[in-house]
């Protein structure tokens, strides 16, 4: 009983935050990327002490450093290959980002899976992953063994964003959270980074992703001040690409499933719904479940 307790806990340092502990780190911050959070955050109430800032770090780059904006930035969104690129900067610069192949769409795009925790979670995450599998039938365990492998395992949080395509925030977010769980020092973040293995599929659907991002370049140009509504996301898919677990007919189902299958996280969090109810950048949904937005 102690040690599910003990589990229960750590997984609800992610779930249950403490302000105080955003704030108790002297470690530096990226002036540059603060700046410019700032500066297009229109009013506090946007915001909170753990996003209204990005620490800094000598060896780890920003989404600014390689893609040459700061996620969320007006009338930008990021092509599901530049999430991507981001990501396995970032695994290219520190030992806690661990980038692995997710499958490929119907129309040839990539999906990734991104792991992130302390260095010794992801040089050690075939031994957590086995944990979990064993942890997750309890038929083939007894409760002591189960117990002795709780006191073992981290729990693992999986992220996953823009099941559809117009839920453009989270692919955005995703790319600066997986950042921040990775440099940053304050408490709060390093109890979970050390506590817990975290996840993130940051674009399901890159079909879709991929046709809205070039939709938005189509409606700030100047000569298509009207575009086509998007009908298909994917290959003959529309919205209905979050109802196909039982048919498992389309591409990302499937290697949605199989990522489950092999690690069996303990939570699954999609970012549904991260639209916004604004013309143009429907990211809106997404932030403000983390605290923060970005509106021109």
């Amino acid at each position: 009983m102690q040690a599910t307790i003990r589990w229960i806990t750590l997984l609800s340092l992610v779930l249950i935050a403490t302000p105080s502990l955003a704030q108790d780190s002297a470690q530096g911050l990226d002036e540059e990327y603060t700046a410019e959070i700032r500066k297009h955050t229109t009013d506090d109430y946007f915001s909170t002490p753990y996003v209204d800032h990005l620490p800094a770090s000598e060896t780890v780059p920003t989404p600014l450093d390689v893609l040459g904006r700061i996620t969320g930035a007006p009338d930008e969104l990021s092509y599901s290959h530049e999430v991507h690129k981001y990501m396995r900067a970032l695994a290219d610069a520190t030992p806690r980002v661990a980038v692995f192949d997710g499958g490929i769409s119907e129309e040839g795009r990539e999906m990734i899976l991104v792991a992130v925790g302390s260095d010794e979670a992801i040089a050690n995450l075939q031994k957590y992953k086995k944990i979990s599998n064993r942890l997750a039938d309890p038929r083939k365990i007894s409760d002591e063994e189960a117990a002795q492998l709780i006191e073992e395992a981290k729990p693992i949080y999986w992220c996953t964003g823009a099941m559809h395509a117009t839920e453009t925030g989270a692919p955005e977010m995703l790319m600066e959270l997986v950042y921040r769980i990775a440099v940053e020092e304050t408490e709060f973040v390093q109890a979970i980074r050390d506590n817990m293995i975290v996840l993130v599929t940051p674009v399901l659907d890159v079909d879709g992703r991929d046709k809205r991002v070039d939709l938005l370049k189509l409606e700030q140009h100047e000569s298509n001040p009207r575009v086509p509504r998007l009908l298909y996301w994917g290959k003959y898919v529309a919205h209905d690409s979050n109802r196909d677990n039982m048919g498992l007919s389309l591409q990302l189902s499937k290697h949605i499933v199989q990522t489950f299958m092999d690690y069996k996280p303990q939570v699954m969090h999609d970012l549904h719904e991260s639209a916004s109810h604004f013309v143009r950048l429907n990211w809106y949904g997404a932030l403000q479940r983390l605290g923060r937005s970005h509106l021109d």
